[in-house]
């Protein structure tokens, strides 16, 4: 059993609305396998938003890409049309599928997973996000110029459906960032180029966009993850159980610490808390047995979040940028992986890398540590690394907080 902060005692007035969050164990990716396991985590949902009888459903998957069998960037095949099943069991007029890869089309990922003639058979449209448009600011939004895809207002209801892996930039990617693929591919890149080394203003616009879709219907696909150098070259890791919520924010903070990550930790937790933004935790209700889980092995940090040392000082604006220079990670190239097709220098939003005798050359002093690099390379020949000072200061501060501990202080 895992327990979460998001327990509480306080009992909730009888107007508040309850979140119901769901785990199911789940062996395999077989049907005999998955559907129960859905219907576990779906049906409450479903019944929550007063059923799907009659109504549209768009399902947003992460289709980053899929270059093998099983291959842990994307929702599993079987997981998405699984999933498409029970809304169409449960009476959906219509459900399609709606995404924006970063290399293919979604039309060509289902395909490459085999799955695309099942779906036409069952109705199941499929397409890539064209119909840009700005938003609509919110008040509680922080970015007023949030353009992303409009098809998702076409549908009754948005299913959010979510690969359980790490990431270079948010630790975690689950449910909440999965809707960064709303976001125009090019202007994607304008994101991670304006954000720059603030991951929290990074995390920040994805609240917005959060905020702003919605979905009814979240589902976490964690049976087999990944791990290390997610979200696009890192190793498979079987945790086998599914998660789902009508609060993707919930969801996400409770899977966290199921996988071995405090939410507090995330970046976008942190600022969904700072925000206001998180329910309360006396309308979450959290089973009472969670999947007990091997941690998840994360990718170096991005930058090293000084708070972590516990050293108990505080670090003086003049002398951040110049820390920042000797303690940032930086992307690493295994020129033996490499191939030379260029996707990293298509994919750089700051322009930072170039081609040099068919290798990836890095123009450290303006790379902002995005990793879009890292994480659409197809061979993974790109990995986070911690520069030697960086590793030296981490192990000081693992050495003087463990001291502190023997000490009773």
């Amino acid at each position: 059993m895992v327990e979460t902060e998001m327990n509480s005692t306080h009992a909730p007035s009888p107007s508040e609305k309850r979140i119901r969050l769901a785990f199911a164990p789940c062996a395999d990716y077989s049907p005999e396998s998955l559907r129960p396991a859905l219907e576990h985590v779906l049906h409450p949902q479903i019944d929550a938003a007063g059923g799907v009888s009659g109504k549209s459903v768009m399902l947003k998957p992460n289709l980053l890409a899929w270059r093998k069998k099983n291959d842990p960037q994307a929702v599993h095949p079987r997981f998405i049309v699984e999933t498409a099943k029970v809304f169409l069991d449960a009476g959906a007029s219509r459900v399609a599928i709606l995404e924006n890869p970063a290399v293919q089309t979604a039309p060509q990922v289902l395909r490459a997973m085999g799955i695309a003639d099942e779906l036409k058979r069952l109705g199941v449209a499929s397409a890539n996000f064209s119909n840009y448009k700005k938003q609509p600011p919110l008040d509680a939004v922080c970015f007023r110029n949030l353009e992303i895809a409009d098809e998702f207002r076409d549908f009754d209801f948005v299913a959010d459906l979510a690969k359980a892996k790490t990431h270079g930039m948010m630790t975690l990617t689950f449910c909440v960032k999965n809707l960064f693929g709303l976001v125009n591919g090019g202007d994607r890149l304008g994101w991670h180029l304006a954000v720059g080394r603030d991951y929290d203003k990074f995390a920040d616009m994805l609240l917005d966009l959060y905020l702003v879709v919605r979905p009814a219907f979240n589902l976490l696909d964690a049976v087999t993850c990944m791990e290390g150098n997610g979200p696009g070259a890192g190793t498979p890791a079987d945790r086998f159980f599914i998660a789902g919520g009508p609060d993707a924010l919930a969801l996400d903070a409770v899977a966290a610490k199921v996988l071995g990550v405090e939410p507090d930790e995330l970046h976008l937790i942190k600022r969904a808390k700072a925000r206001g933004l998180l329910p309360d935790p006396a309308t979450v209700d959290i089973p009472d047995a969670l999947p007990a889980c091997k941690p998840l092995a994360l990718p170096e940090r991005p930058v090293l979040d000084m708070a972590q040392l516990h050293l108990g000082v505080g670090i003086p604006r003049w002398a951040q940028k110049p820390l920042y220079k000797i303690l940032v990670v930086n992307p690493k190239l295994d020129s033996k992986k490499c191939v030379g097709c260029g996707v990293c220098v298509k994919m750089c939003p700051p322009k930072s890398l170039k081609l040099v005798k068919g290798k990836p050359s890095f123009d450290l002093p303006h790379c902002i540590r995005c990793f879009c690099c890292q994480e659409h390379c197809p061979k993974g020949a790109i990995e986070p690394r911690m520069t030697r000072t960086m590793r030296v200061v981490k192990a000081l501060g693992r050495l003087f907080h463990g001291r502190r501990g023997r000490d009773g202080k």
